[in-house]
């Protein structure tokens, strides 16, 4: 991380209140160069030297979510400050300064001085708190490539009239933007704006300021003759209550930098009026989103998509409403420069857009449905359940009272299980189920973004869907009886794409994603026995080609198709109506071009269906590519026969009236026109998840809601009572079967080759692990048999190894002892056809073993020439912890554990099943408070596996790398005589515990602390009885474990 707002405050810390506040906000500028340099890494400009990195000393891969939104950031405020820059003045003599109100460690300045962009004549000022500023003019001093690019650079230390750094094109201001009179001082009073076209420019920084002070600014700088102001910041287009608003504002809180303007000033309106009562005389303000559809290029978008796969739309959308950024100016709209945002030929395609004066009138903008409603339109009750913490998953009818949803991202992988949802009316389900499908044959492998279509009763039919974005997958499956079947795969992979049951044993499926971000046009009708058809399209007008729409087919015997996303990245507002002739081809009847009143309503991607009766169905959610949909507009009624939208008000009754976050969920009609939303939420950017866990169900208030109790069953839990564990290919093109009943699955470790440093950073992002093949390791893989290990190492020196009488050794019951050796009798050992022990060994630093970690360079530097970290494992390297020898005998499993830090366990020599399992299965795998090894006595026994998790396997081969990310649960167990060398190394920004770690499994300091304050509060509750201390207990447990899912 770049320069630590640690040595921005006073050296033994902040201690007032004042202090510890103005450290929070520092922080947040922490986090913010982070991703900068993680988007300046991913999309380097070839004109532009890569300035963050001397901020950032240690960079971190982000999310393709932020690293997109980061962007997106970068992009509106450069293009405010080239717009500026490109104005020409009436007297072209006349300075340009763009000053920037807590600039952070940004380079901005840097940015523009460096490339064609910056004009002569310009004078660049950052301001920030002092404390900030004097790291950040230190760094500039300190490093030639930024200070090289200035003319006359002098480093003012200490501050000369609070000026720290300065140049003819740069200065480096301390100020507490707080205080504005000094503000003015400075400014004013040393001459820097005299005469000066002025831009001030501020980006998330004075959100965190008084709302009074940040007026009163705005206002101040009104007075001056030409100036205009620029402000990137959050909104809340539909008030704190949105699921994202409300993470995000929960995010602020908790690190103590709330954000303390946007009460007063929620909405776009609300800004153009706080700057118009301000005295400016014109203002445009527009949400990301809209900057994203009109002033991003086709060709940038594009360029996005080569470098880094992205599906996070409905995420990235919301964020996008979420941001906005404005521009106001003084000196009114000049006909040649008439500013950013009202330049010829923008055309507002998307998002929202206000301005001052004479606001412009926009399709682009959320209209509302007032006026056009359905009063009393639903009302909506929560069920909880924790498997339903998944989404773009597909869920479909199985029988009566019976639903299947299956795949879909789970809270750290993609999930190939499913979940039987019932809401049956037998008090124990499990008598009638035991006979049904429980769906645990063997069958698609993990995916989402797929679709799953009732053909019968009891028979459903998977089509596609995707791994990572840049992976669509073409396989198709049936599912009858507890038994996937394989069937005939479509022509191209895809995923996003609409399907709908259009009579017995029929499907219809249209648009998706495929192949190299195609966006696909074509129809298909799978026909029973059939297989697949190609429809032709018979239509004056067709619909365009599109993925994330909606479809679904009515009891008139036509279909309806809305929305989705087209290839140029525009959703669209469209609708059509559809017919079948002769199952050949696709009839275009009409479309709902013209109900431009309510089109707006329809502009959705990502949205669900869920058809009534009588040409009336309803569509549920999604992201609109306008303005963010209002709550009171997410839920919509189409009207097929009579062509009207209307808005359907829904009253969420639970919990705490809070509407759900209605993106990735998946809708199942129920009965007398009520419906369940299932499963959904998503990432709110930076700020954490905010997933629905549950069902939530809508019920017409005009209908006596039934008596009902949901059940959830994942997959296995209905018919399997003992389990058989078996490995289950990840490859969706398997159709082979298991036999016996019970049996359940378990995923094998994905396998993959990489070419990049790039490429293994998509890996630590994915946070699952993989076995990494191809690489080179060096020459360890052929050299290193037990004959040369001897003679290298050197059969006389001594070493400490784990000898024990079990097959298992584990770490609780300990029963193992350490035994000092010889390298050579311990190699003879585990190489002889009958060990008279069982034998493993672990390095040590051969200097300090009990306060250094081992390094194989340091402890076996005659191995470690033959031993190497590829290039593309440079990260590793760079981070290195330690780097440990192993070598086992054939057969001695090792304990279940977790390493706080990622590791790359790079096989050299024999065979090695190694097991894994996600970290959301810790509280299933018996590991006791602050321990990193289970009870577990054997992992690898089938008999002993826990219910509920959800392992992963491999077995290893000599030259294969493992990337075990940082808290797995792992074990291994040798098949013959093995080594390797483990890689451990810091993949974290920050968190881990101070002092000497050896292994590399030291607890994280927040959960060293947090054990200590529960151990405070458990005694806070001793004097009270037994009853009201276990109540109140589990409540705060209760309350601990909603705050670590919901963030």
């Amino acid at each position: 991380m770049g320069p630590d707002t640690v040595r921005a405050v006073k050296k033994n810390g902040p201690t007032s209140e004042k202090e510890r506040r103005d450290a929070a906000i520092m922080g947040t500028n922490d986090s913010s160069i982070v991703s900068k340099r993680s988007v300046e890494r991913l999309y380097p400009k070839s004109e532009e030297p890569q300035l963050l990195r001397h901020f950032v000393k240690k960079p971190q891969r982000r999310s393709p979510l932020i690293n997109r939104g980061y962007w997106l950031r970068v992009q509106a405020v450069e293009h405010v400050v080239s717009s500026f820059l490109s104005e020409e003045l009436p007297d072209p003599k006349r300075r340009k300064v763009v000053i920037n109100l807590g600039s952070g460690y940004d380079p901005l300045p840097f940015r523009f001085i460096s490339s064609a962009r910056s004009h002569d004549n310009v004078l660049y000022i950052d301001l920030d708190y002092p404390d900030l500023i004097t790291v950040k003019s230190r760094v500039i001093s300190n490093t030639p490539e930024l200070h090289n690019l200035l003319e006359n650079p002098e480093l003012h230390d200490p501050p000369t009239r609070n000026v720290h750094y300065r140049s003819s094109q740069y200065l480096a201001v301390g100020c507490d933007l707080r205080e504005l009179d000094n503000l003015k001082h400075i400014l004013m009073d040393g001459g820097l704006i005299d005469n000066a076209a002025l831009l001030f420019a501020a980006e998330v920084s004075l959100a965190y300021m008084d709302q009074r002070a940040v007026d009163a600014l705005i206002a101040w700088t009104a007075t001056l003759p030409d100036a205009r102001f620029s402000i990137l910041e959050q909104c809340l287009p539909s008030g704190p209550s949105h699921p994202f608003a409300r993470t995000m504002l929960k995010h602020f809180s908790n690190i103590s930098t709330p954000l303390k303007s946007i009460e007063a000033y929620p909405t776009l309106t609300d800004q153009v009026a706080r700057f118009a009562n301000g005295g400016w005389q014109t203002v445009d303000t527009l949400d990301l989103l809209a900057f994203w559809s009109s002033l991003v290029t086709d060709s940038q978008k594009k360029y996005l998509e080569s470098v880094e796969p992205f599906d996070e739309w409905e995420e990235f959308f919301v964020f996008c409403q979420h941001y906005f950024i404005t521009h106001a100016r003084t000196g009114g709209v000049h006909q040649q420069d008439p500013g950013p945002f009202r330049a010829e030929g923008i055309k507002w395609i998307g998002g929202d857009y206000r301005s001052h004066p004479d606001p412009r009138l926009s399709l682009m903008r959320a209209r509302s449905s007032e006026g056009s409603r359905i009063e009393g339109g639903y009302i909506g009750e929560f069920t909880a359940f924790p498997l339903l913490r998944r989404g773009m998953g597909a869920a479909a009818k199985w029988v009566d009272n019976q639903w299947v949803y299956h795949g879909g991202l789970g809270s750290s992988t993609r999930l190939r299980t499913s979940l039987l949802i019932t809401e049956d009316e037998h008090k124990d389900p499990l008598k009638r189920y035991r006979g049904d499908p429980a769906l645990t044959r063997r069958g698609p492998g993990a995916r989402m973004c797929h679709t799953l279509t009732q053909l019968a009763p009891e028979k459903l039919l998977l089509v596609g869907g995707r791994a990572s974005p840049d992976a669509p997958m073409s396989d198709v499956w049936i599912v009858q009886a507890g038994h996937w079947k394989k069937v005939e795969s479509l022509p191209r992979g895809r995923y996003r794409h609409c399907a709908t049951a259009v009579g017995p044993e029929k499907v219809l499926i249209c648009g998706g994603k495929g192949d190299g971000n195609v966006v696909l046009d074509e129809w298909f009708l799978w026909n029973g026995d059939k297989g697949w058809k190609r429809l032709t399209v018979d239509a004056e007008r067709k619909p365009s080609p599109r993925f994330g729409a909606s479809l679904c087919w009515t009891d008139r015997g036509y279909g309806v198709l809305s929305g989705g996303m087209d290839d140029k990245g525009q959703v669209l507002g469209d609708m059509w109506r559809l017919e079948i002739v002769d199952d050949s081809k696709l009839v275009v009847k009409w479309s709902f071009v013209n109900l431009l009143s309510t089109r707006s309503l329809l502009r959705r991607f990502g949205a669900k269906t869920a058809y009534l009766e009588e040409g009336r169905l309803l569509i549920i959610g999604g992201v609109s590519g306008g303005g963010l949909l209002k709550t009171e507009d997410e839920v919509v009624e189409i009207h097929c026969e009579k062509l009207t939208v209307k808005g359907i008000d829904v009253v969420y009754r639970e919990p705490g009236e809070k509407p759900p976050f209605l993106i990735g969920h998946q809708v199942l009609p129920v009965s007398e026109g009520m419906f369940c939303v299932v499963g959904g939420g998503g990432v709110c950017f930076s700020f954490g998840g905010r997933f629905n866990e549950g069902i939530w169900t809508f019920t017409p208030p005009d209908v006596e809601p039934p008596t009902r109790e949901w059940k959830v069953f994942e997959e296995g839990e209905v018919l399997q009572k003992k389990k058989h564990r078996m490995i289950a290919p990840t490859d969706p093109d398997s159709n082979t079967e298991p036999t016996g009943e019970g049996e359940s699955l378990m995923t094998e470790i994905r396998r993959v080759t990489i070419k990049s440093q790039e490429d293994f950073w998509k890996i630590r992002d994915s946070g699952e692990p993989v076995v990494i093949e191809g690489l080179g390791i060096g020459k360890c893989v052929e050299k290193w048999t037990p004959s040369y290990l001897k003679a290298v190492v050197g059969p006389e020196r001594w070493v400490i190894v784990h000898t024990s009488q079990a097959k298992s050794m584990n770490f609780h019951i300990k029963n193992f002892s350490y035994k000092n050796m010889t390298f050579g009798d311990f190699i003879d050992a585990i190489t002889s056809e009958s060990p008279p022990e069982n034998l493993y060994l672990r390095s040590l630093s051969s200097t300090s073993p009990k306060t250094d970690p081992a390094k194989l360079a340091q402890d076996f530097p005659s191995l470690a020439e033959d031993f190497t970290i590829p290039p593309e494992l440079q990260f590793a390297q760079d981070h290195e912890h330690s780097s440990p020898l192993r070598i086992s005998a054939k057969g001695v499993g090792m304990w279940l554990h977790f390493d706080v830090m990622a590791n790359l366990l790079c096989h050299i020599h024999g065979t090695k099943r190694f097991k894994v399992y996600p970290p959301t299965d810790i509280t299933k795998l018996s590991f006791p408070p602050s321990a990193s090894s289970s009870t577990i006595e054997n992992p690898f026994d089938p008999e002993l596996e826990p219910d509920g998790v959800h392992p992963m396997e491999t077995t290893l081969k000599p030259g294969d790398v493992l990337f075990i990310p940082e808290l797995w649960p792992h074990a291994a167990y040798p098949l013959e005589p093995c080594v390797a060398v483990n890689v451990f190394f810091k993949s974290l920004e920050y968190g881990y515990s101070s002092g000497k770690d050896v292994y590399g499994n030291k607890d994280l300091a927040a959960y060293e602390k947090g054990r200590a304050m529960i151990g405070r509060i458990s005694k806070e509750f001793e004097r009270l009885p037994s009853a009201a201390r276990r109540f109140y207990m589990e409540r705060l447990a209760d309350e601990l474990a909603n705050m670590a899912t919901s963030e």
